[in-house]
């Protein structure tokens, strides 16, 4: 074993499975899964890549609902740019 603590043995299925068909998205997200579930220190990477922020998520709320209670009627362009800018807000 070397000090990545990767034998020969699973280098050599690495080298098989990608050489095969690619993966499908499902497989993938199962892959990602188990990288997650084998070693507990990329949990603390993952934690410190999330950035969620609520403060803009409820701003976005409540522009929708004061437009939804208003009752106004919008063309398809004015729904757009107003969902365009809903979703910004979010970002």
């Amino acid at each position: 074993m070397n000090k990545t603590g990767i034998t020969l043995k699973d280098l050599k299925e690495r080298t098989k499975q990608s050489s095969c068909q690619p993966k499908t998205s499902k497989q993938k997200r199962q892959d990602k899964i188990d990288k997650l579930e084998s070693n507990p220190k990329l949990w603390k990477m993952l934690e410190q890549s999330l950035n969620e922020d609520a403060s803009g998520l409820n701003k976005a709320f409540m522009k929708f609902r004061s437009i939804y209670q208003s009752g106004r009627r919008f063309s398809a362009k004015e729904w757009i740019d107003l969902m365009s800018d809903l979703l910004d807000e979010i970002d």
